[in-house]
């Protein structure tokens, strides 16, 4: 008798080692997932990239996100577009209902939109866009958006150009836009009731508009080529603007 009880307990002990073993394998199968190619990202969770990608369809978006609260770290890596005049995305979240997207720590370029993400709640950082020829927007979202650089905005074309199209908090951004006589481009516009502080647009004043605001917002301790204040209840302290104020 004390020996079947001895070989149960073995027994036992082997099976919840083996449970817990697979307890393990299941927190590790949780995320962050790998992302190794474009593709929809369709359940909540942590993604990161493990290799550079390049987009080459000529439309759509390299990473579709149809889900709230993900987060996607690029890892350093790039996604590359396909420098085609069509509408491209390295990465969308195109309904109001998905939010609470993050996108963190890599470079973009050649896509017609950067990253777009519909919902609030949304944190931007920590990203290189570099936009081409043809592109519309870098950066645009809701909620946070720091420490990014976009750069080569409004190299062409006659469409309405924009760097970085947020509202909430918007600081710490670097934006470069680069002009020519007759194109319209905003390096920073920012929707009304929004903090934008630190943020940086440098470029020729010539066909552009280095920080758009809508009043009421904080705007404090910036420089840009140019400032602009729609509306009334902007607190305006502290900005640096070579090319003038304009308040409309």
């Amino acid at each position: 008798m004390r020996r079947s009880a001895a070989v149960f307990s073995i027994t036992l002990a082997l099976s919840a080692i083996d449970l817990a073993g697979a307890q393990a394998q299941d927190r590790r199968e949780e995320g962050p997932f790998k992302i190794e190619k474009c593709r929809t990202i369709d359940k909540p969770g942590s993604y990161k990239l493990v290799n550079n990608i390049t987009f080459t369809a000529t439309s759509g978006a390299c990473l579709q996100i149809t889900a709230s609260f993900v987060t996607i770290d690029l890892s350093g890596f790039t996604i590359s577009g396909p420098r085609t005049e069509t509408t491209t995305m390295a990465i969308q979240a195109g309904d109001d209902l998905e939010f609470g997207i993050s996108v963190r720590n890599g470079s973009i370029s050649d896509f017609n939109t950067g990253v777009t993400l519909a919902g609030d709640g949304s944190i931007v950082e920590g990203l290189r866009v570099r936009c081409a020829d043809f592109s519309d927007v870098g950066i645009e979202a809701s909620g946070i958006v720091r420490g990014n650089t976009v750069f080569g905005c409004g190299l062409g074309g006659d469409r309405l150009r924009t760097g970085i199209s947020a509202s909430g908090v918007v600081t710490g951004n670097s934006v470069n836009v680069v002009t020519r006589a007759g194109f319209r481009v905003t390096g920073i516009s920012i929707l009304r009731g929004s903090t934008v502080i630190g943020n940086t647009v440098v470029g020729s004043p010539e066909g552009a508009v280095g920080i758009a605001v809508s009043c009421p917002s904080n705007v404090t301790d910036n420089t840009a080529i140019n400032l602009v204040l729609s509306g009334d209840g902007c607190n305006n302290t502290n900005n640096v603007a070579p090319f003038g104020v304009v308040t409309l």
